[in-house]
């Protein structure tokens, strides 16, 4: 899988923390997929940081071959921005994989 990370307005120590804790957090979306629309899957992490209100969004654009996804989450702190909205992506996959099982 390759992961991109896009920033705005996020100081170093978040951007390090965050890309630390999402090599661990890929594992929920390794076991939703096949090994090989894994290889080629892409996902696109966009964080941001709002200047006048202590929050930050998080958005995960998920694509591979088959499916393209989308979640995103505002939160007070990135890495629950980015569970929340992860949690939302894996939803979308497992009804994905219900509909290509039931067929």
């Amino acid at each position: 899988m390759h992961i991109q990370f896009s920033y705005k307005q996020v100081n170093t120590q978040d951007k390090v923390f965050l890309e630390n804790y999402v090599d661990k957090k890929i594992e929920r979306i390794k076991n939703l997929l096949d090994t090989e629309k894994f290889s080629n899957a892409i996902l696109d992490i966009r964080v941001e940081k709002f200047v006048k209100k202590n929050a930050c969004q998080v958005e995960l654009r998920f694509s591979f071959p088959g499916g393209n996804f989308m979640a995103s989450e505002d939160d007070h702190t990135t890495a629950e921005a980015f569970d929340l909205a992860l949690d939302k992506l894996i939803m979308q996959l497992r009804r994905q994989h219900e509909k290509e099982s039931a067929k």
